[in-house]
């Protein structure tokens, strides 16, 4: 350990763009066990830019468990408001089964199962089938992790449950979903991404995997600044850690597709944390996409 951070050539996580004008350092993590498998090894401290490790440093009330808790939680333990938040969803979910697709059902010469009164009768379509389903979508969902100081943890957890909704919404609709979670700041003409896969297309939903991500404020405010702590940054990123980008600059800089979805913070979505029904519909109607699915009406 020299002080200086990490490096490509011994983090396989790190790439290091350099451009005219931007060094940008991009992490990519394919699963969230790949960040506490990343951490655990207590990677080297840029301690020429990071006089002070706020990923220690913090307070409990400000950063909740210490760091060592905290990357931990990475591979299970974190259940702080996890039942609230799993019957919250479940209310979202008890109004999605009723705009269901359901696959239609026909009488045919050959089919799933044998329609007996047909047989017999004699009937030649004496067989059910199930109307074919349309080829599966891809769709990409982004979400950043970052918020502001002054969002409450209700405001954090409805954006969680709605997130993992829209994944349910998708899936209902025949889509196969990548869903990621971002941060991307900068100092100067230095930039930190980071991309976190916590679901790949054709994987099952895991919500207990993605609530600490989403929700625990240890994630942020410990976990990512330890993370930037191993950057091999040479700008002063000691003081603030990176100012967060516009989503105007965000979409520049990740380069999302036009098709993919972007969540930005729980007051950019337009997240009260109030009601989870309004807030659902809001935030569905933020996205835009009620010409692709049928979309259900939450708090009516």
């Amino acid at each position: 350990m020299n002080g200086t951070g990490v490096s490509p050539e011994e983090c396989k996580y790190l790439d290091i763009i350099e451009s005219k004008n931007l060094t940008e350092y991009k992490m990519y993590f394919g699963s969230i066990g790949e960040v506490q498998n990343f951490l655990r090894y207590d990677p080297d401290i840029n301690s020429e830019i990071f006089y002070e490790q706020k990923s220690k440093s913090s307070s409990v009330a400000f950063a909740g468990a210490p760091l060592e808790v905290a990357i931990q939680y990475l591979i299970g333990g974190y259940s702080e408001n996890y039942e609230k938040f799993l019957s919250m969803a479940r209310q979202l979910e008890h109004i999605n089964k009723k705009k269901a697709k359901v696959r239609k059902t026909t009488t045919s010469f050959v089919g799933q199962r044998p329609n007996v009164p047909a047989y017999i009768a004699g009937a030649p379509k004496n067989m059910y089938r199930l109307e074919r389903t349309e080829e599966k979508k891809l769709k990409r969902i982004w979400m950043k992790v970052t918020y502001e100081s002054s969002t409450t943890e209700e405001q954090i957890r409805n954006r969680g449950i709605i997130a993992l909704n829209l994944i349910n919404l998708l899936e209902m609709n025949n889509y196969m979903v990548d869903f990621r979670l971002f941060e991307v700041c900068n100092v100067d003409n230095e930039i930190f991404r980071c991309e976190i896969e916590l679901k790949k297309p054709g994987q099952i939903l895991m919500p207990r995997l993605c609530y600490y991500p989403m929700c625990g404020k240890e994630f942020v405010r410990r976990v990512l600044c330890r993370i930037k702590e191993s950057m091999p940054f040479k700008c002063g990123w000691g003081l603030s850690y990176g100012v967060v980008l516009s989503e105007e600059y965000t979409r520049m800089i990740m380069d999302f597709h036009d098709k993919d979805i972007y969540i930005g913070s729980p007051s950019e979505m337009n997240i009260k944390g109030e009601n989870i029904y309004e807030d659902a519909d809001t935030f569905l109607e933020k996205i835009g996409i009620g010409d692709k699915i049928v979309l259900p009406v939450y708090s009516k």
